[in-house]
């Protein structure tokens, strides 16, 4: 997806490079004094958006998530990964010296994934659906204004009422979250699991009536952005002139387009996010394997064939070279010890082979 997008590291563990990705992205929010379009900072944001695309693939390859489940089966390890979607939306948004309208879209796609995600799994409904048909409903009703304007107020109201209660309870979770992580991360003593689990949970709603702010926030950047793409337009068709003066030195080269990374466990499921996402690229776990094969970043599997059968056989020599110094250790102790026993079966060896020269007893050796 961006520049910074980086190699699975084989070596390394999902918790690992998640909780790296969450430090990183911490240290952003925590450092007010380097500004948004600095290189550090950019740098940074595109490290924290590689870490979390790589933990994205590493839960989709394990398919940790079915969407036949809720929250309550959900490991409470497991639910820190449903904010991956809603990282890599807020991550996106802060990038700099982009096309603003790929940032949008590619952090829409995340943010409504996220959203998706979350209502599959029952974490909460989708808003104002049942408000808007009740409001439709009384429109109806014998003695009510019908108006247009009326039924526009009722609707202001009713979105007014909503932001009211969603900003009263993302503070309370603001202030929940915030000594939740004080116990969960600044504790040295072991965590329960009911409080870790609270405190993912916490996480979540807050992301939640985040998303929803940021999507509301994104329609509105993309109809900003389409009025002023029609006025530049109209700007450039009334001054070919000057834009065919323009050197090729100021032409800016063309920058690679920037899509979001979701990866799906098979055809199934890639087929249905081609429905609900024309734009987006998509593959099954096994396309994505092979396409990690022909990078030369997985292993082969012909090849783990190969050593891992070089490998048993390796062990079975090991093996073999171990029980054979075990013996031969026995032996001595026996030596050592005088073995009535071991030293008449020795005595027995050297006579028959005094008596009896090599091959004596091998008829195909006869000359």
């Amino acid at each position: 997806m961006s520049e910074a997008t980086n190699e699975i590291p084989l070596d390394r563990k999902l918790t690992e490079i998640f909780d790296e990705g969450y430090s990183a992205m911490n240290r952003l929010d925590e450092n007010k004094t380097i500004p948004s379009n600095a290189p550090e900072f950019q740098a940074a944001v595109k490290k924290a958006i590689g870490l979390f695309e790589d933990a994205t693939r590493l839960v989709s390859l394990v398919g940790m998530f079915s969407t036949n489940e809720s929250y309550e089966e959900v490991p409470t390890e497991n639910l820190r990964y449903f904010l991956l979607p809603y990282f890599l939306g807020s991550m996106t948004l802060r990038l700099c010296n982009v096309n603003r309208s790929e940032v949008v879209e590619v952090a829409e796609v995340y943010f409504k994934d996220f959203l998706s995600r979350c209502e599959n799994y029952r974490l909460y409904e989708t808003p104002d659906r049942d408000s808007d048909a009740a409001l439709a409903e009384l429109a109806l009703v014998p003695g009510v204004a019908s108006s247009d304007k009326i039924r526009e107020l009722q609707q202001m109201g009713a979105q007014r009422n909503e932001k009211i209660r969603k900003f009263q309870e993302k503070k309370e979770l603001d202030e929940k979250i915030k000594q939740l992580r004080y116990v969960v991360e600044q504790s040295e003593a072991k965590i329960d699991d009911e409080t870790k689990r609270e405190f993912f949970l916490s996480l979540l709603k807050s992301a939640i009536i985040e998303s929803q702010d940021e999507l509301e926030s994104i329609d509105r950047e993309k109809q900003m952005l389409l009025f002023v793409a029609s006025a530049k337009q109209r700007n450039e068709e009334g001054d070919e002139l000057g834009e065919g003066a323009m050197s090729h030195a100021t032409k800016k080269r063309p920058v690679k387009p920037l899509k979001p990374i979701i990866i799906t466990r098979d055809a199934v499921q890639k087929a249905v996010y081609g429905i609900g996402y024309p734009s987006l690229p998509t593959m099954t776990v096994a396309e994505f394997y092979e396409q990690r094969v022909a990078e030369g970043i997985f292993p082969d599997p012909e090849k783990m064939k190969e050593v891992n059968k070089n490998s048993l056989m390796n062990k079975v020599h090991m093996d073999n070279a171990a029980e054979q110094d075990r013996e031969d250790e026995e032996q001595e102790k026996l030596v050592e010890r005088d073995d009535e026993e071991y030293l008449a079966r020795q005595r027995a060896k050297d006579e028959f082979k005094d008596e009896h020269r090599r091959g004596e007893g091998n008829r195909y050796n006869r000359s």
